[in-house]
Formats: C-alpha cells, sequence, structure tokens
C-alpha cells in the first residue's frame, strides 16, 4: 500500500478589517474598536481609516483585544507628517515621526493618567508641567554600530524589529556636530588594520568638545592609534578606545576591559548641568537631550528647594547631574551608584568645583543597601532617577523607612522626587510610596525622546502627616 505525503495545510490569514483610529495609547500605537474588538495598531494616527489584519495565530473568537498591523490606509489623518528621514520605515529609531509632537505628547499625558489611575486607585490630575523642546537636531549622544558589506565597514541603527542595520550617513535627530563626522569617521574606520574588531563606534557632543569612542575587541596596534590620534589633532576631537586590558601586576589571569584617551582627555569634554560643569569620559552616561534636560533640573531643584541644612539622598546618580546643581545651591548631598569608575569621576567633579557638601558611595541599589552608614544616616528628600526596570528595592527602603512607627521622626524622608523613562515601572514603584504614606503632590512629564514611543516623567511625593 502507497502513502503518499499530504503536505500541512497552512493556516488562512485573517480577512483585513476595516476601522477608525480614535485614540493613541501610552505607547502611540492606534487604538480603533470595531464590534466588540479592541484593536492595537502600530502606525495609525485618530482620525484614520484602514484595513487592519491580526497574526493569523490568534484566535479572533476568543480574544476582545488584539494587536493588528495596517495592511491599506484608506482615509490619511489630514495632520500626518510627512518624512523627513532617508531611511524612515527601515530605521526603528523615529517611530512615531508621522505624528505631530504636542499630539504625541498630549497621548502619553492621557496614558500615564489612565495608568495611575489603575495602579494607585487614585486620580492623580492634570500635569503641573509639559516640557518639550526642538524635535529635530536634539540628540548629543549615540552609538551606532558597526556591519559589512563587501569588504567595506558602515555605521549603522538597528533595522525596525529586526538584528539587521540600516546604514546610516546623517540622522535627522542628532546635532549637526555629529552628523558633520559621521561619515569622515566611517571613512577612518575603514583605514584600520582591525577594522573588523571594531564592533561601535559612539559620539558624546558634549558643551565642550566633541567626542568620539571605539569600542574594540583586540588591543588597538600603534599605527592604528597613531591615524585616530592624527585624526583627533586635525579636527579638535576627543577620542578615546574601549579595549581588553590585564594588569600585568596582578595575578589573575582575569582580562578585562578599559577606556583610554588616544586624543584630548577629561578635560576637554563636560556638559553643564544647572551652571555646574562636570567633566565626563566618551563613555559616560549623560542625558542626551542638553534642552530639556535643563527644564528638568530646574524642576527637580524647585520640588527640592536645596539650601544649607537640607541633607538630601541622590539615588542612581551617576555623574551627579542632579546632586551637583543641589549641593551648590547649598544642601548637603550623598549621591550613590553601581558604577565605581562613574563615582570615581563625580568625586573628581565635585572637588574641582569645591563641593565638599557633596559626597558620592558606590553601591547596588538592587541588592542589600540598607545597612551602610550613607543609607542610615537621617535625610531630608530623595530623589530617585533609576533605569528602565525602576527602583523597587529603593522604593520598598523608603515604604519601610516611613512606615515604621518606632523610627525617629526625624529619619522619615519628608520628600521623593522620581524620574522614570518607565511609566509602567514608575507606577509600580508608586504603589509601594503611596500605601505608605506618601501622596503624589505634583507631576509632569519632559518630552526628551520626541519622535518616539519614549517619555520622562517627574513625580513629586510628599509625606502625609
Amino acid at each position: 500500500m502507497v502513502t503518499f505525503y499530504k503536505p500541512a495545510k497552512k493556516d488562512k490569514a485573517p480577512k483585513a478589517v476595516k476601522v477608525t483610529c480614535t485614540d493613541l495609547d501610552l505607547q502611540g500605537r492606534g487604538v480603533a474598536k470595531e464590534g466588540d474588538k479592541v484593536y492595537f495598531v502600530d502606525g495609525l494616527m485618530p482620525t484614520e481609516v484602514a484595513n487592519v489584519q491580526v497574526s493569523p495565530d490568534v484566535d479572533l473568537k476568543k480574544q476582545r483585544i488584539v494587536n493588528a498591523k495596517i495592511t491599506k490606509i484608506i482615509k490619511r489623518a489630514e495632520n500626518r507628517l510627512e518624512s523627513d528621514c532617508p531611511v524612515s520605515g527601515t530605521c526603528g529609531g523615529c517611530s512615531m515621526q508621522h505624528v505631530p509632537s504636542d499630539m504625541l505628547i498630549n497621548s502619553k499625558v492621557e496614558g500615564i493618567i489612565r495608568l495611575f489611575s489603575k495602579s494607585i486607585n487614585q486620580d492623580i490630575g492634570r500635569p503641573s508641567f509639559v516640557h518639550s523642546g526642538n524635535s529635530t537636531h536634539y540628540r548629543r549622544a549615540c552609538r551606532f554600530a558597526v556591519r559589512g558589506d563587501h569588504g567595506k565597514l558602515y555605521l549603522g541603527y538597528r533595522q525596525e524589529k529586526s538584528h539587521a542595520l540600516v546604514r546610516v550617513e546623517s540622522c535627522v535627530t542628532l546635532t549637526d556636530r555629529i552628523n558633520k563626522f559621521i561619515v569622515p569617521v566611517n571613512r577612518l574606520l575603514n583605514t584600520l588594520s582591525v577594522k573588523d574588531k571594531v564592533g561601535h563606534v559612539e559620539f558624546l557632543d558634549s558643551d565642550g568638545a566633541l567626542a568620539i569612542l571605539f569600542r574594540i575587541t583586540v588591543a588597538l596596534p600603534e599605527a592604528d592609534e597613531n591615524k585616530l590620534r592624527e585624526f583627533g589633532k586635525e579636527n579638535d576631537l576627543v577620542i578615546s578606545v574601549i579595549e581588553p586590558y590585564k594588569d600585568k601586576r596582578e595575578i589573575s589571569k582575569v582580562e578585562t576591559t578599559r577606556e583610554r584617551f588616544v586624543a584630548g582627555s577629561m578635560e576637554d569634554l563636560y556638559i553643564t548641568s544647572a551652571g555646574v560643569r562636570i567633566n565626563c569620559k566618551p563613555s559616560s552616561f549623560v542625558q542626551v537631550n542638553s534642552e530639556i534636560n535643563e527644564k528638568m533640573l530646574s524642576t527637580v531643584l524647585d520640588m527640592i528647594k536645596p539650601a544649607p541644612g537640607l541633607r538630601v539622598m541622590d539615588l542612581f546618580c551617576g555623574l551627579g547631574n542632579f546632586a551637583m546643581p543641589i549641593a551648590k545651591a547649598g544642601a548637603c548631598v550623598v549621591g550613590v551608584d553601581i558604577v565605581f569608575k562613574m563615582i570615581e569621576d563625580a568625586r573628581e567633579n565635585a572637588k574641582n568645583a569645591g563641593l565638599s557638601n557633596a559626597s558620592f558611595e558606590v553601591a547596588d541599589l538592587e541588592e542589600l543597601f540598607e545597612n551602610q552608614t550613607w543609607a542610615k544616616a537621617p535625610y531630608d528628600a530623595v530623589v530617585m532617577d533609576p533605569g528602565r526596570s525602576g527602583a523597587k528595592r529603593a522604593t520598598l527602603f523608603l515604604a519601610k523607612r516611613a512606615k515604621n512607627k518606632s523610627d525617629n521622626s526625624n529619619n522619615k524622608v519628608k520628600k521623593i522626587v522620581l524620574i522614570s523613562c518607565n511609566p509602567l515601572a514608575a507606577s509600580r514603584d508608586a504603589v509601594e510610596l503611596v500605601n505608605s504614606g506618601y501622596k503624589i503632590t505634583s507631576w509632569g512629564v519632559c518630552d526628551m525622546f520626541p519622535r518616539t514611543t519614549h517619555v520622562e516623567m517627574v513625580l513629586e511625593f510628599s509625606l502625609m502627616d
């Protein structure tokens, strides 16, 4: 008996559904309702009519809320913006460039209000401030990946929803000074003998010099170092490399990495935070949007009201973006972060600025830190600017401190300012603080990342008596 092979039947793609977009959600997706279904659609704007399609593996009989993609826009919004980028549609960097800035920031505000209303079961009211600025040429720091094509290397950004790279020769979000050097640096990269060992190239447009960092997986040969040095001197650039390194004085055979200046120095490279000069390295983390950072600093200082005698703890402090201006205003500040080299730089900057009232400690704020001397000290206010994962342990620490009835009232932090680039994580942390007696007394958003789904928010918590 002969058995004939029958190929498995492929699932038929669901038919496209015609929908009308009514809103944008917190992630910038268009929201449309059709029948008993709610569709979330990337790239769709309010008032637009489109045919959309869900994935074949979605069971529309069981799921009421589904993600869908556009197959055809039938009616375009009158205020939809045309692309001003040559790699639009492939590069994943500016996914919301088609939405006017005011509409986009307003959708983020409304999304935050809905989110916090559900998480803390309270109406947080309207924002006290919305800081916005230029939507182009605002980005002063970026990282390019390096890929090869027919023996030539090029700099690029990650393609949307892919690990592939989109070649970039200029970018509308980057500062003019960075754009000026993308092509020359790409050309220089291809002259290096170890060009295939370069993984990333980073730019930092500081308030001083422009810095360029090469991340490399081998020790930089002398001939290549000379090329980088000459390029830096000719163009008044700061250039550094991060390369493998092993201290010959150590017994351990473990190889680490180090950052080494090839041209220029930290004296040439600095940012200014509310009038305070902070020297940095090409690898240093800085807020990418200097215009919005200054507005955010002004807001945080208004909330903290730093003055002589005030005791402030700055968690996730980095180089001291908040700590240094707070100390300059006279308050006593303790900044804490996990990166030892960054804390070393912060200490040096405080010393150079004559801020003896600013000290810095190294600690992992996601691990046990509560018993350290600096953590047990009394504070009037705390500033927290964690990464996207939030400040779960630090929040629990502050909440426990507020609920401790046997604790001296002077040891309870009266004010907390939480800065967050992830509203979901911020809402989770807010639950702990609200449940321990804090109230959100003011809040607002900073459009730190125009043309994207991201938003920076600032929350002021006050301890109720």
